[in-house]
């Protein structure tokens, strides 16, 4: 498909959410869900064109996993939107198969964390911006976005349910953000070798890991450079990622760190490469410009041997 811009180019409100997946109870929460917002909910169909589909897969049967090649078809043809809950045995078919710029994926998460997307929080202006093949990924507008978007579930989540909120088990982890300041590009002259090996990488990633033994994990949420180093230590290694391992990784919930994952190969920081074995199921790699940086960033900073964190 030859759009200019971003996936959401000719994108338009129509007024229109379809949903499928679940029991039929499950179909009745998720119509439900998007009347709330003002949107008119219809069944999955080819015909017509909605803003939104809705897929629960997390108790779903064949039938509509085996049609998500042609939904992928569908949602690049009326640039529309999807929000799907998976788990994450279903998260690798749904990657491989839905266009991530164009898919919100929700792993084993409630349907308040779907509520800011309808309500407009993670509008496509925003969407434009992580997505637009023509410019630059702004990761500071993810930084921004995920903060509005913790907020926004959280506020929804405590007028639901305020004893919840008040016991302090609402936690806005999901859309936990990485620090500001990251993805700092370093100069081309940056020099030396910077071969650091697979075990002093995977070193680092038990010593930051050992620090959620002793703080909360959200102080140091940082999903972005975990990816890059768990990515760095399984090339060296010789090993490729799926998408599932890579979440688990980032030591963040996945629903972030599928949107970092996103943010990151939009800007051509990591590869998208599909399993030549597997058509459901993709690897991601770092680019070699991400690579070579990596290894520039361990030299200048003398950390080789694993010094720092």
């Amino acid at each position: 498909m030859d759009n200019e811009g971003s996936d959401f180019a000719g994108a338009r409100h129509r007024g229109i959410a379809m949903v499928a997946g679940g029991s039929p109870q499950r179909q009745a929460e998720l119509a439900a869900l998007v009347r709330f917002y003002g949107y008119t909910p219809i069944a999955l169909s080819a015909d017509g064109a909605a803003d939104f589909l809705l897929l629960d897969l997390c108790s779903e049967t064949e039938p509509l996993r085996d049609s998500l090649s042609e939904i992928g078809e569908y949602l690049e043809r009326h640039h529309s939107v999807a929000l799907v809950w998976t788990d994450m045995d279903g998260l690798e078919d749904a990657y491989a198969a839905l266009p991530s710029g164009q898919t919100h994926f929700l792993v084993d998460a409630s349907d308040v964390q779907a509520m800011p997307i309808l309500a407009g929080a993670y509008g496509r202006d925003a969407m434009n911006r992580l997505h637009d093949r023509n410019r630059e990924v702004e990761f500071g507008s993810l930084h921004r976005i995920s903060d509005e978007l913790a907020e926004f579930a959280r506020t929804l989540a405590g007028l639901a349910d305020p004893e919840r909120l008040s016991n302090g088990s609402d936690r806005s982890a999901s859309f936990r953000p990485a620090p500001v300041g990251g993805f700092q590009a370093l100069p081309d002259n940056a020099g030396g070798t910077g071969r650091i090996d697979a075990r002093a990488l995977r070193d680092i990633i038990r010593a930051r890991r050992l620090r959620d033994r002793f703080f909360d994990r959200d102080l140091f949420a940082d999903p972005a450079w975990d990816i890059l180093l768990d990515l760095k230590a399984a090339g060296i290694e010789g090993r490729r990622v799926s998408v599932s391992s890579l979440c688990i990784a980032a030591a963040v919930p996945p629903t972030t760190a599928l949107r970092w994952i996103t943010a990151m190969t939009e800007s051509g920081m990591l590869i998208r490469e599909q399993d030549p074995d597997d058509a459901r199921r993709v690897f991601i790699l770092l680019s070699d410009e991400t690579s070579a940086k990596i290894d520039d960033y361990f030299t200048a900073a003398d950390m080789g041997a694993g010094k720092a964190i």
